[in-house]
């Protein structure tokens, strides 16, 4: 079963100034159009069976709205092709941020929380955080974190260490970090080597497949999860599949990366 653990199913207004943001950057194509029902469609008939739908709040006060909008989406699709997990967010400087997560969670049933630090411009280890990271820990609530602070969202490893900071101060909580902290692949890995806790995807950036060496992805098969960004990417999910196929996993470590990884967190979600 192929779990597409990184897509982004906005608002089609929210994707439509989204597209802009990268056109305006040299982006020229995109391999899905900015319609759910048409890219869930495609996706499904190159193999995908379910997908994360991963909202983020560039502002605060932004993070409601999105997940509503997260919710609904999933309720929509509830019947279609492939099957939508719900995905939460929230931003460091909302009005009691955890609240918002426990509504998002207890309300509208969403099972993933997605911080996107670079778009929001705050650190992953913001003290105002930490209450929304124990609330994610008690509910083994996976949290994907996209590091950094470039525009272009490509993460250093100079912004690694919130990473282990976080993962020290929550041994418990579940983070996956996005994109595998590209292009810093290799200091991300070594993250997943110090903290059981943390996982990763292999969802490219920009179109620019994650840069990581084949014998790491082997030894952490168990921590790694698929993702293709889609719709706002040129790749196909097909080659991001092509892609992480070209590291020789055994079968069992192939189908832990490209779907039962994902499966199992949002399995062991609690209420």
């Amino acid at each position: 079963m192929v779990v597409d653990a990184h897509t982004h199913l906005l608002p089609p207004r929210l994707n439509t100034a989204v597209r802009a943001f990268f056109a305006a950057r040299g982006a020229t194509a995109w391999a899905y159009p900015n319609d759910h029902a048409e890219t869930l469609a495609m996706v499904a008939a190159e193999g995908v069976e379910e997908v994360w739908t991963l909202p983020y709040a560039h502002k605060p006060g932004a993070a409601a709205g999105l997940n509503q909008a997260s919710a609904a989406t999933v309720t929509r699709f509830a019947d279609g092709p492939v099957h939508v997990v719900g995905g939460a967010t929230v931003h460091a400087a909302d009005d009691r941020p955890v609240d918002l997560v426990s509504d998002a969670v207890d309300r509208l049933g969403l099972r993933i929380l997605k911080l996107h630090c670079s778009v929001g411009h705050y650190a992953l280890d913001d003290p105002r955080l930490a209450p929304v990271l124990r609330f994610a820990a008690e509910r083994r609530l996976p949290v994907v974190v996209h590091l950094g602070r470039r525009e272009d969202g490509r993460t250093e490893p100079v912004e690694l260490p919130a990473l282990d900071r976080v993962a020290d101060a929550h041994p418990d909580l579940v983070v996956v970090l996005a994109h595998c902290g590209h292009h810093a692949g290799p200091s991300a890995l070594a993250v997943l080597d110090r903290h059981a806790n943390v996982h990763a995807d292999l969802t490219p950036v920009s179109g620019d497949p994650v840069a990581v060496p084949a014998e790491h992805v082997r030894a952490q098969a168990d921590r790694l999860l698929f993702g293709s960004d889609t719709p706002n990417t040129p790749r196909t999910v097909t080659q991001d599949l092509e892609h992480v196929r070209s590291f020789g996993l055994d079968a069992d470590a192939e189908a832990a990366v490209l779907g039962g990884n994902a499966r199992r967190l949002i399995a062991a979600v609690g209420a």
